[in-house]
């Protein structure tokens, strides 16, 4: 393993990082497995219950466990819970089938054997478990910061390497339209390349990595400007190879460094980008589990059932925390002054 990857291996910043990471990636994988109910099941006599309602640990007869009590609101007199009933919490149960990745079953990680339903993180306005589409969110959000960074550099990192190779008039004309696209700050750009091709979580993917095209071309035509009058360049050139070799063999390799932490942080952006078209209602539409649109919704409830809001809000927080910390533990690794 070379230094520069030690050196991240070691970084405490890249270790909080992967570890966050990971345990988002797990949830994103076994979403149905852990989530205990559909994202979509509804129950409005529940709506508005606060997380963890109606746990105890103590059972009908006093034995000592986790149980569940049915909870429900009334519509006069707020959350009610029936105390005299309790159902117990069993871990690997029959629930809920569901369909994932090509995969079927019914398998949860946990579930009540009754009536009774474990609300960990409470419900929202229509009695859906806050707790499974958080899960089932964390999918979507990774596929749109995926989707989105993919745009940006199958379409930036061209256009920026042509651009400083070449120079001249293609080199004025490239960053001209960079200059355009940066005029705007990226989530106004974002908003009006939605508005242009219409609200739907994928025309808000291709309007956010369309808003991260300027970076990545604006990044690559850098480091292609420094290189490519370098003597292993006029080398390579001169020993007849094609700008296609070049460009591919010996000078994009050397940007590769600066992409990945570019990457780690963009995945942030737009991440953030996407939860925010969601919360203007741009993005995605109800009833997908979106954390942004999830916040909107909860912003409306934020007096009767603050929880609405506040766990799809932490869950954005923690992906965005967790792409910041790579990307700079990436940096730091990847410095050649921090040896």
């Amino acid at each position: 393993m070379t230094r520069p990857w030690r050196r991240f291996w070691k970084n405490r910043l890249s270790q909080a990082g992967l570890l966050l990471l990971g345990l988002y990636l797990l949830g994103a994988l076994f979403a149905p497995f852990l989530a205990p109910y559909s994202p979509y099941t509804q129950d409005l006599r529940s709506a508005y219950v606060p997380p963890l309602a109606g746990i105890s640990l103590r059972g009908p007869q006093g034995e000592w466990g986790l149980y569940v009590s049915p909870v429900y609101r009334h519509p006069l007199e707020g959350v009610q819970v029936r105390w005299e009933e309790k159902y117990p919490v069993r871990f690997l149960v029959r629930g809920e089938a569901w369909s994932w990745l090509g995969i079927e079953g019914n398998l949860h990680l946990f579930g009540v054997e009754g009536p009774a339903r474990l609300y960990l993180l409470g419900t929202d306005e229509q009695g859906r478990d806050l707790f499974s589409r958080i899960l089932y969110g964390i999918p979507v959000s990774l596929t749109i910061g995926l989707v989105a960074v993919g745009i940006g550099l199958l379409v930036g990192v061209p256009l920026g390497a042509l651009s400083a190779y070449f120079g001249g008039w293609i080199d004025l004309l490239v960053q001209r339209l960079v200059d355009v696209m940066l005029a705007f700050p990226g989530i106004l750009l974002a908003i009006v390349l939605v508005a242009i091709l219409g609200p739907g979580l994928g025309n808000a993917m291709v309007a956010v990595g369309i808003a991260a095209i300027p970076i990545y071309a604006r990044l690559v035509r850098g480091v292609v400007l420094s290189l490519k009058a370098l003597d292993y360049v006029e080398a390579a050139r001169a020993l007849g190879a094609s700008h296609g070799r070049i460009l591919l063999r010996h000078l994009l390799p050397n940007a590769l460094g600066p992409l990945l932490i570019q990457t780690s942080l963009q995945m942030a952006v737009a991440i953030l980008f996407a939860a925010g078209l969601g919360f203007l209602g741009l993005g995605a539409r109800p009833p997908e589990p979106e954390w942004g649109l999830m916040l909107a919704r909860g912003r409306e409830y934020l007096a009767v059932a603050p929880h609405v809001a506040t766990f799809p809000g932490l869950a954005i927080v923690g992906l965005v925390l967790a792409f910041n910390l790579l990307g700079d533990g990436l940096r730091d690794a990847l410095d050649p002054r921090s040896r």
